[in-house]
């Protein structure tokens, strides 16, 4: 009687695991909310390194959920009952009279059936914002003067549709 090499047995079981879990169709990823709000958001950035009169790479950053967000419209047909936070982060070339690059933002806001999470991504382009939140940003204090001390800091008002 011919017999399978014991060394094959003992791989079998994790042969036939492997192949059934290649086999099992892939879950499908939560859909992305549908989101339709107007928000009026104040936020406050740390600036690396700080804003000069030459055009450099800076890092703009929130230091996380620490602006606030004003926003009436509906998330996932939720209406928003109050006040919410959000984060910003962008990457952008930017001097003492002009700025352009990209941003991620994450938004909670509380609505009717408890808080919602939403977070996307824009284009900055001075002071015109256009992607997942689109509007303007309005810069309402700075810290640092720009031209014998950079600005390192920054407070945004935002008037902004989010998507």
């Amino acid at each position: 009687m011919i017999g399978l090499p014991r060394r094959m047995i003992r791989y079998a079981p994790l042969l036939a695991l492997v192949v059934a879990a290649w086999l099992v169709p892939a879950t499908p990823a939560s859909a992305d909310p549908v989101v339709d709000l107007n928000c009026t958001n104040n936020v406050t950035v740390e600036i690396n390194p700080g804003i000069t009169l030459q055009p450099q790479h800076v890092d703009l950053t929130s230091l996380g959920m620490t602006g606030t967000a004003n926003c009436t419209g509906t998330v996932n047909g939720e209406t928003v009952t109050g006040p919410g936070q959000i984060s910003i982060m962008n990457q952008l070339i930017a001097s003492c009279g002009s700025a352009s690059g990209q941003g991620e933002f994450v938004l909670s806001v509380p609505t009717t059936s408890g808080t919602a999470t939403v977070s996307g991504t824009y284009t900055v382009e001075g002071t015109t914002l256009t992607g997942d939140l689109t509007g303007s940003a309005t810069v309402i204090s700075v810290m640092g003067d720009c031209v014998t001390t950079p600005v390192t800091q920054a407070t945004f008002a935002q008037t902004v549709h989010v998507t």
